[in-house]
């Protein structure tokens, strides 16, 4: 595999978006990978080892684009940053704000009827990555929002086994593009079944 070549279904990398201070010591994903790594777990522990309050996560338009940033603002000049290009997956790039906007008035729709709360954090999952506001790792920040607010609301986090997911190692990589596929044709049921039963891991 070439250094930077991309996996199947992932937005291409591009190095030329990396912190000045990492350019010249970042040469390939394998480099990468556990830098950002590094960087997203301080943004799991800040969020994840309590229950985070409303005020610290207020599920806000500027604070869904601040947790993009805390995660990856440390490896990439562009993070929390809304892309303005154009890719050959999700919300076209003027539209963007709107489709986050009117998905975060939804969110509290959803927080005040009776979906539960694994259902609600499966489609907060599933309409921010089709959405895919920035230029990379949208489905990681997606994955821990959706993780954030089923620890804001009382329910067991989703433990994805992220370090396969992302580098196209994991044995569910495929299921889980599978169920994000089946999701874009309108069935939600396996994404919310995906995440049920990896929230039964933590429990057990």
């Amino acid at each position: 595999m070439e250094k930077w070549q991309s996996i199947h279904d992932e937005t291409p990398i591009d190095p030329s978006g990396l912190q000045p201070s990492l350019r010249r010591t970042v040469r390939s994903r394998a480099e990468l990978n556990p830098i950002e790594a590094d960087n997203i777990r301080l943004a799991t522990v800040k969020y994840l080892a309590a229950a985070p309050s409303g005020k610290l996560a207020p599920f806000t338009f500027e604070w869904v684009l601040k947790l993009h940033k805390e995660m990856l603002g440390g490896v990439w000049v562009w993070a929390g940053r809304i892309r303005t290009v154009e890719l050959n997956l999700g919300s076209p790039a003027w539209r963007i704000q709107t489709d986050l906007h009117n998905l975060l008035e939804d969110l509290r729709c959803w927080e005040g009827s009776d979906i539960p709360p694994v259902e609600q954090a499966a489609m907060l999952h599933y309409r921010t990555v089709s959405i895919h506001p920035f230029v990379n790792g949208n489905g990681r920040w997606a994955r821990l929002l959706a993780n954030i607010w089923l620890k804001q609301h009382g329910s067991p986090v989703t433990v994805w086994p992220e370090d396969g997911i992302t580098d196209g190692t994991s044995p569910i990589r495929r299921q889980y593009i599978s169920v994000l596929k089946a999701a874009d044709s309108g069935d939600m049921s396996l994404l919310i079944e995906l995440h049920n039963i990896y929230a039964k891991q933590e429990r057990s």
